[in-house]
C-alpha cells in the first residue's frame, strides 16, 4: 500500500523558495542575458539565484542518498530477517530435553512438554522467539532505541519436523554412533571389531555342531533295533551277558546317561543354579517397537553406516545398559541388555534367550575343540569301545563315540555358561588344558556344576559374549528396544512419568513471514515523487541435532 508522505518541514522550504523567488523578480531590473552573463561588478546581484539553485541541488542529492539508503537497508533487512529466522531455530532446539542428554547422551525435544504432542504448541514457542529478536525496541528502551531495519512479523510456521523413532529409530542410531566416534579409543575400537569379526566363525562353528548332533541321533536311532537284536542274542548264547553288560557300564560309567537328562531340564535352571531370577515384566502396550508410533515429515540423514558404526552403536548399548549381572532398577526390566537381545516381554524369558544362545556358541567352540583334538577322541574311542565293543557292531562304537564327543562338549557348555552367570570368564576358543570337565568326571557335571566361576578368571566376561550376541543379532530391532528402555528409564526420573519417545524432535524446519516498513523514503517521496511500500519477504530455516562426523 502507498503512503502518501506530508512533511511540515518540505512544505516550508517550497514556501520560503517561491517567496524569494518573487522578491527577486519584483527588485531585479530587466538585463539583457549577455550583460548578466559578463557584468562581474553587479555579480552581487544575482547572489540569491545561486543560493536557491544550491539549495534545491542539494535537497535532490539529500533524496537520492535517502533513497539509495533506503534500497540498502532493505537488502540488509533481508539479511538480519535470515539471522533472527536461523537463531530462533536454535534457541527452538536449545531447549532439549537435559535429563535425557545426561543418561544417554542424546539430544532431544521433547514437543509434548508433559502433555500431549502438538506442532502448534512448538510453533508459539518459536514465534516467541522470533518476536523477541525482530523487535528489540519492545521493552525499557523502547523509547530510547532505533531500530534500522524496522521488521514485523507477519507469520511464523514449523514446515516439517522428524522424531527420535523414524525410521525404526535411526536418529537413536545416529546420535549414538556420533558420541561413540568421539569418547572411545583406537585400540578399545579393534578389539571390539575382532570380537565382531568373530561372529562369521562362531556361526559356522554352531551350524556344525547342529549338524553333527542331528545325525549323531539318526545313527544311534537306526543302530537301536541291531543293538537290541545283538543284545537278545547274547542272553539267548549266554544268560548273564545282560546282568555283565549293566555291570560294566554301571563301572564305567556312561555319561550319555547323565547328559540325556541334563537336556531334558531347564537350561537357566542349570546354570544359574539357587541364584533368584527377576519376576518382573512389562505390557506390550508400553513399549514404543510393539505400538503404532506418530511419524515426523522430514527424512534424517545417515551420516554413520556400516560395519565400525554399526559396532560403536552396539558398544553405546554394552554401556549405558545393565544385564543380569547389574544392579536391577525401581521399575520396569531389570535385565537390559537381555530385553534388547530377546525382545521378550518377561525378564525370565530375555534371559532364558540368551542362555540358550550362550550354550549354543559354547557348543560349537567346545565340539570344534574337542573334535579336531587327537587325545580327546582318543579318550572317547576308549570308552566308546568298552560300553559296546562287546556287542560287536563297529558302526555303533563308531556313532557312540561321535555322541561322547558331542555330550563332552554340551557338559563343557553347561559349565561354561555357569561360570558366565556366576561372574566368571571363559575364552572363546579352548584348549585341552583349559577344559573344566574331564572325561571322568563327565558323568558327574551336575556336581562340577556347583563350583561355579571358582578360579575363572581368564578369557571373555558375560558382557563380552553379550557384544558378541548383539554382533548376531538384528540392528533394527535393537534400536527400537534401546528406545523401549529409555522410554521405561526416563519415566522413573522425577517429572518424566509420561514421558514418550515418540514426542521426541530431532530436527526441525522453519518459515517465518516479515513486513518491513519503510525508513528513509519521506524525503524522496515529497520530492522525487517516489512512493514508500511496505516489503514482504520470506525466509527458512532448518536445523538438527546431529554431532560432527570424525
Amino acid at each position: 500500500m502507498k503512503r502518501q508522505i506530508k512533511s511540515p518541514v518540505i512544505s516550508l522550504i517550497k514556501s520560503r523558495i517561491k517567496n524569494h523567488m518573487k522578491r527577486q523578480t519584483d527588485k531585479q531590473p530587466e538585463v539583457p542575458a549577455v550583460s548578466r552573463t559578463f557584468r562581474h561588478k553587479d555579480a552581487g546581484s544575482f547572489r540569491g539565484s545561486i543560493t536557491v539553485f544550491l539549495s534545491l541541488s542539494c535537497i535532490l542529492f539529500l533524496a537520492l542518498i535517502c533513497a539509495v539508503t533506503e534500497s540498502a537497508r532493505i537488502q540488509g533487512a533481508k539479511a538480519q530477517s535470515a539471522n533472527i529466522t536461523g537463531m530462533g531455530t536454535f534457541s527452538l532446539l536449545s531447549e532439549f530435553e537435559t535429563k535425557l542428554l545426561e543418561k544417554y547422551e542424546i539430544f532431544s525435544l521433547d514437543g509434548a512438554s508433559g502433555g500431549s504432542f502438538r506442532v502448534q504448541t512448538l510453533n508459539s514457542r518459536f514465534e516467541e522467539f522470533i518476536t523477541q529478536n525482530a523487535n528489540p525496541k519492545d521493552g525499557l528502551l523502547k523509547s530510547l532505541a532505533f531500530d534500522p531495519w524496522n521488521l514485523e512479523v507477519e507469520s511464523t510456521e514449523i514446515t516439517g519436523y522428524a522424531l527420535l523413532t523414524d525410521n525404526k529409530g535411526e536418529a537413536f542410531y545416529q546420535q549414538a554412533v556420533s558420541y561413540m566416534k568421539s569418547n572411545i579409543g583406537v585400540i578399545a575400537l579393534e578389539e571390539l571389531l575382532n570380537l565382531a569379526n568373530s561372529v562369521d566363525e562362531i556361526e559356522e562353528k554352531q551350524d556344525a555342531y547342529e549338524t553333527d548332533q542331528n545325525n549323531s541321533e539318526e545313527q544311534l536311532s537306526d543302530l537301536e533295533d541291531e543293538r537290541q537284536e545283538r543284545m537278545e542274542e547274547l542272553e539267548s548264547e549266554m544268560p548273564d551277558a545282560g546282568d555283565d553288560a549293566a555291570v560294566l557300564a554301571e563301572t564305567t560309567g556312561n555319561p550319555l546317561t547323565e547328559i540325556a537328562k541334563l537336556r531334558k531340564k531347564s537350561t537357566l535352571e542349570i546354570v544359574t543354579w539357587d541364584k533368584t531370577i527377576s519376576a518382573k515384566n512389562v505390557t506390550r502396550s508400553s513399549l514404543p517397537s510393539k505400538s503404532s508410533l506418530q511419524k515426523g515429515s522430514l527424512k534424517i540423514e545417515s551420516e554413520h553406516s556400516g560395519l565400525i558404526s554399526d559396532v560403536l552403536f552396539r558398544e553405546y548399548l554394552a554401556r549405558y545398559f545393565g544385564n543380569y549381572l547389574s544392579e536391577s532398577t525401581d521399575a520396569g526390566l531389570d535385565y537390559h541388555l537381555e530385553y534388547i537381545l530377546g525382545g521378550k516381554l518377561s525378564d525370565e524369558k530375555n534371559l532364558q534367550y540368551v542362555v540358550n544362545r550362550l550354550l549354543l556358541i559354547r557348543e560349537g567352540m567346545n565340539y570344534s575343540c574337542c573334535a579336531g583334538s587327537t587325545v580327546m577322541n582318543t579318550q572317547a574311542g576308549t570308552l566308546a569301545t568298552t560300553l559296546t565293543g562287546f556287542l560287536g557292531i563297529p558302526a555303533l562304537t563308531a556313532a557312540t563315540k561321535h555322541a561322547i564327543l558331542l555330550a563332552w562338549a554340551y557338559g563343557e557348555s553347561l559349565v561354561d555358561v555357569r561360570v558366565l552367570l556366576d561372574g566368571g570368564k571363559v575364552p572363546l576358543k579352548k584348549e585341552e588344558g583349559s577344559w573344566s570337565l574331564t572325561l571322568e568326571n563327565l558323568g558327574r557335571v551336575t556336581e562340577v556344576l556347583q563350583s561355579g566361576a571358582k578360579d575363572k578368571e581368564e578369557g571373555l566376561s558375560y558382557q563380552d559374549y553379550l557384544r558378541i550376541l548383539l554382533n548376531m543379532g538384528s540392528l533394527q530391532n535393537q534400536k527400537m528396544r534401546a528406545l523401549d528402555l529409555v522410554q521405561m528409564l526416563m519415566r522413573l526420573e522425577e517429572g518424566m512419568s509420561d514421558f514418550q519417545v515418540q514426542n521426541c524432535i530431532v530436527a526441525v524446519t522453519t518459515r517465518v513471514t516479515y513486513q518491513c516498513n519503510p525508513v528513509f523514503l519521506g524525503l524522496p517521496e515529497a520530492i522525487m515523487g517516489l512512493t514508500g511500500t511496505n516489503v514482504t519477504f520470506t525466509q527458512t530455516a532448518s536445523m538438527a541435532y546431529q554431532a560432527e562426523t570424525g
